[in-house]
C-alpha cells in the first residue's frame, strides 16, 4: 500500500508514547443520555480524565456515524457525509475519551446492526445516545498521561495526543498510551513501543485510528487479501506481543470498516498497513503468562 502525502509539515517523533497506570470498572449506560457524557461520567467517578472504552451489546437510539472516504483539496483523506439510524443495536465499539478545548471529547468508531439487519460500522459522532436496552461499557482509566485532542497540522485533521502527567501517577506503570503517526506500518510500531517499555509479553488493548487501506490474512482458509485506500477506519484492533526465541513477535486482529462501507475483519500482515491519518494505541504489559495443560 502506498503512503498517503499529507499537506502539512511532518512531525516528529513518529510514535508519542506515555507510560501510564490503570485502573478499570464496568457499568451499564443509561438510555437517552449521549454516550461521551456517560463515558466521562464513569471515567470521573475513578478520579480521572482520559481512557478508553470498550462497548458491548444493548444499541444506540439514535445514532450519528460518518464512513471514510477519498481525498479532497485540503486533505489526503476525508469523511462522508453525516448518517444516522433511529435505532441501531450495538456489536461492539471502541472509544478514546480526553479532552478537546477543555471539554469532554471522544473518538469512537464501533459496528452495529442496521434496520435491515445488516452489519455497518463507522466513526461515531457526540450526539449519539444510548438506546433501550442500552450498551455494556468497560471503561479503563488512565493515569500519568491527558489525551489531548487538536487539529493535527501534518494531516489538517482532529487528533489525539497523549500528553504525559507524571505528577498524576499513584503506582508503577503497567501500560503504554500512544499515538502512531501517518505512514507507520502498525505492527512495527507495536514492536517499537514494547522494545522501548522493555515488555516481553503484552496485550494490545482496543486500539482505533485508521490505516491507508489494508492487508489482511483470512485465518480460516489462509488467504491475504487487500482492501482499498485512501483510508479505512479500524474499529478495533487487539492482539498479542510475545518474545520468542529473543526476539518480539505480535499476532494482531482487526476489524474495521472500508470507504464503501463494508465490514472487514482478520490477520494484520506486518509491514503491510500503514497508518492514514492517526492510530490511538493501548499496549498493556502481561508479567505472567500460565500454560494450561489439555
Amino acid at each position: 500500500m502506498q503512503p498517503l502525502v499529507h499537506p502539512g509539515p511532518k512531525t516528529e517523533p513518529r510514535i508519542i508514547s506515555v507510560p501510564v497506570h490503570t485502573r478499570r470498572a464496568i457499568c451499564e449506560l443509561q438510555p437517552g443520555k449521549p454516550i461521551v457524557d456517560q463515558l466521562h461520567e464513569a471515567l470521573a467517578s475513578l478520579g480521572a480524565h482520559s481512557g478508553f472504552a470498550e462497548l458491548h451489546g444493548g444499541e444506540y437510539s439514535p445514532l450519528s456515524y460518518c464512513i471514510p472516504d477519498v481525498a479532497t483539496s485540503e486533505r489526503a483523506l476525508s469523511f462522508s457525509d453525516t448518517k444516522a439510524h433511529d435505532r441501531a443495536p450495538l456489536m461492539y465499539g471502541s472509544v478514546t475519551l480526553g479532552v478537546r478545548d477543555d471539554a469532554p471529547y471522544m473518538h469512537s468508531h464501533c459496528f452495529w446492526q442496521a434496520p435491515n439487519g445488516t452489519l455497518q460500522g463507522g466513526h461515531v459522532w457526540l450526539e449519539t445516545e444510548a438506546g433501550d436496552p442500552p450498551p455494556i461499557a468497560i471503561v479503563t482509566a488512565v493515569y500519568g498521561a491527558l489525551w489531548r485532542s487538536t487539529t493535527d497540522p501534518e494531516t489538517n485533521m482532529p487528533v489525539f495526543t497523549p500528553e504525559e502527567r507524571s505528577a498524576e501517577m499513584q503506582q508503577e506503570s503497567d501500560t503504554i498510551i500512544a499515538r502512531v503517526l501517518p505512514n507507520e506500518d502498525i505492527t512495527e510500531a507495536i514492536l517499537k513501543v514494547c522494545a522501548e517499555a522493555g515488555y516481553e509479553t503484552a496485550s494490545v488493548r482496543a486500539g482505533l485510528g485508521s490505516f491507508v487501506g489494508a492487508t489482511f490474512i483470512d485465518r480460516a482458509s489462509g488467504e491475504q487479501f487487500v482492501v482499498d485506500g485512501p483510508a479505512t477506519e479500524v474499529i478495533a484492533l487487539i492482539g498479542d506481543v510475545r518474545t520468542v526465541d529473543g526476539e518480539l513477535q505480535a499476532r494482531l486482529s482487526c476489524t474495521l470498516v472500508d470507504r464503501h462501507g463494508v465490514i472487514r475483519a482478520g490477520e494484520v500482515v506486518r509491514g503491510e498497513n500503514l497508518v492514514a491519518a492517526t492510530f490511538e494505541l493501548t499496549v498493556q504489559r502481561i508479567d505472567q503468562t500460565v500454560a494450561i495443560a489439555g
